[in-house]
């Protein structure tokens, strides 16, 4: 196999990136065009960019055009909103408010696309070589649930974390141990503290490297390289804590978010394990096992003692109806047992090809240290798997870290295919590797057959009041309304906000279980039940999507709310319908 230069590894690096982001610009330009963004959460994130951009202070997240006066508790990190801001900032003097806003959105989703490309092929420069690394990168920009994170308007948290975690993972195969640990532990604080979904693959990182310590003590530099994780982690963690909340937020025991709360697995743990080793690091293995469990006993101890709540995770304390109605048809948090076939099949098959690339890259290995990097590999992809089996949204990670073996399992088909005689058949078979190692090649094969199988769904769904034409702008006719306080669908009102001046009685962000609760229950409560809570808080309008899925499952799960008999066209007396020209929203106002 031909080597290439670091230089060129680069250059091909940059050349796919930019290829890929052109091609991303040109799908995505219908709805960087009229502002469709692709999840409720994008539309919140611009929201939040919005406010603090407006004066809203950079400790504040609170959304407080959300069940107003109080507001609805976020708690989302400024880090993924820095760098649209920025962006907005620079951007203003020459293009305007609006298309800076545009380009802004339209850019950051491509830059961490580059970031995920970087970080892939580092790691697997690192485990196999420089060619291998490229047909790695390559595969970035066929990988589904990775390029869904990272289309333009694509703003929300999940392509930081796929980028992190992948940063993470480059970062363990850096040959000097301490430098090694430290930006993994760096980037695994900056992960969590985006998102606290990165902690179970962070705690299989963390786990890793101790078992080697355990194992190995200083031998292979394995004492440097975790007392560095923990370190990095630690101190990470600690200090972009400190930069992005203000001092109410140390008082605070929030279980979603790196705080206070967790500072016993994530900085008492941390010091304890960088004191700890270097005096455990050459004795026995028991006594660097024991070195081990006191430091993650002393952390959860700590946990269980000052937040006890967080032991069962952040959406323990929903209620059993927002538990049914909303987080239960949260694809993206359900297990795959919950998914439809398609998803399911997205989630499986590309980890399953590059399990199987890194299991034969690991029996094949020419030397002790690639083997150990490989099995490295291996483990944390099957961590990453498994995760995404229980998680949907994890799959994306799965997906990246099975790049990797992938990409070394594609081009050692492609090598053997290459030394065949008959050309034909080096060229149909090259063209069946390519279509079944890629992430969209076998999977979309797979899925299309599903498709087909399983015929259409010709379940009846209710009619939009007014087809939406590609150009059509949804809200328009809604925001030259006076500003009021409406109640809405909850993945409505994000781009409700985004679109209008109004407020909104809520949305689903779980620490908000009181409002998302009162939204289900108006909808799915008798007319005049409804009314009387809509009077109680000065809701005057009811906006509704009819062709949302959350329209029809409180249709379902209420036959007779109010939902249910706006979406027949059987409005209550009380409720008068406001036109919306050329929208498929429907309005009514209250009027008693």
């Amino acid at each position: 196999m031909t080597d290439i230069s670091p230089r060129r590894l680069g250059f091909g690096i940059a050349a796919i990136w930019a290829l890929a982001s052109v091609i991303l610009l040109i799908v995505a330009r219908q709805n960087i065009a009229t502002l469709t963004m692709w999840d409720p959460d994008d539309y919140m994130r611009l929201q939040q960019v919005r406010d603090w951009l407006g004066g809203q202070s950079v400790f504040d997240v609170t959304q407080y055009r959300l069940a107003p006066p109080a507001g609805y508790a976020m708690h989302w990190s400024r880090i993924v909103d820095a760098p649209i801001a920025a962006l907005c900032l620079i951007l203003r003097p020459l293009l305007g408010p609006v298309l800076a806003e545009r380009a802004a959105i339209s850019v950051v989703p491509l830059l961490i696309l580059g970031g995920i490309m970087a970080a892939t092929a580092l790691a697997t420069a690192r485990i196999a070589d420089r060619p291998t690394a490229l047909t790695a990168a390559m595969l970035v920009v066929a990988a589904p649930l990775i390029l869904f994170q990272i289309l333009p308007l694509r703003i929300d948290h999940h392509g930081w974390q796929t980028m992190m975690g992948l940063t993470a993972f480059a970062a363990l195969f850096d040959r000097d141990p301490r430098r090694s640990g430290w930006l993994s532990g760096m980037a695994a604080a900056v992960w969590l503290a985006v998102s606290l979904e990165g902690l179970p693959m962070v705690a299989a990182i963390g786990a890793l490297l101790a078992v080697r310590f355990a194992l190995a003590g200083a031998r292979d530099g394995d004492d440097a390289r975790l007392r560095g994780f923990v370190a990095g982690l630690g101190l990470g963690s600690l200090l972009l804590f400190a930069a992005l909340h203000g001092p109410p937020a140390w008082a605070e025991r929030a279980c979603d978010a790196i705080g206070p709360a967790w500072f016993g697995p994530f900085l008492l743990t941390p010091l304890l394990l960088f004191a700890l080793a270097p005096r455990v690091a050459r004795r026995g293995p028991a006594a660097r096992i024991a070195a081990l469990l006191a430091a993650g006993g002393a952390g959860l101890g700590l946990l269980a003692a000052t937040a006890p709540a967080c032991l069962g995770g952040p959406f323990a304390t929903l209620d059993p109806l927002v538990r049914a109605i909303w987080y239960e048809n949260v694809l993206e948090g359900m297990p795959i047992w919950r998914q439809p076939a398609n998803n399911a099949v997205v989630l499986i098959a590309f980890p399953l090809v590059g399990l199987a690339g890194a299991i034969v890259a690991r029996a094949t290995a020419a030397t002790p240290l690639a083997r150990r990097d490989w099995t490295t590999a291996l483990l944390l992809l099957l961590t990453a798997f498994a995760v995404s089996l229980l998680v949907q949204r994890a799959g994306a990670l799965a997906h990246g870290l099975a790049l990797p073996g992938a990409a070394a399992l594609l081009r050692r088909l492609l090598d053997a295919i290459g030394r065949w005689r008959r050309m034909p058949a080096r060229v149909l078979a090259s063209a069946t590797a390519l279509i079944l190692v890629t992430p969209i090649g076998g999977t979309g094969l797979v899925g299309l057959g599903l498709t087909a199988f399983q015929g259409q769904d010709d379940a009846p769904k209710p009619a939009a009041a007014t087809p939406c034409s590609p150009r059509c702008d949804r809200f328009a006719a809604v925001d030259r309304l006076l500003p009021a306080y409406m109640l809405a669908n909850l993945d409505l009102a994000p781009a409700a906000l985004v679109n209008t001046r109004h407020r909104f009685a809520g949305s689903g962000y779980h620490r908000n279980v009181a409002a998302i609760h009162r939204v289900i229950d108006a909808f799915l409560s008798p007319p005049d039940v409804s009314r009387r809570m809509m009077v109680r808080t000065g809701m005057r309008y009811v906006l509704v999507d009819p062709d949302a899925g959350e329209s029809d499952t409180y249709r379902k799960a209420a036959p007779h709310g109010l939902m249910a008999r706006l979406l027949a066209g059987r409005p209550p007396p009380w409720l008068q319908p406001v036109p919306l020209a050329g929208s498929p929203l429907l309005l009514w106002k209250r009027v008693s």
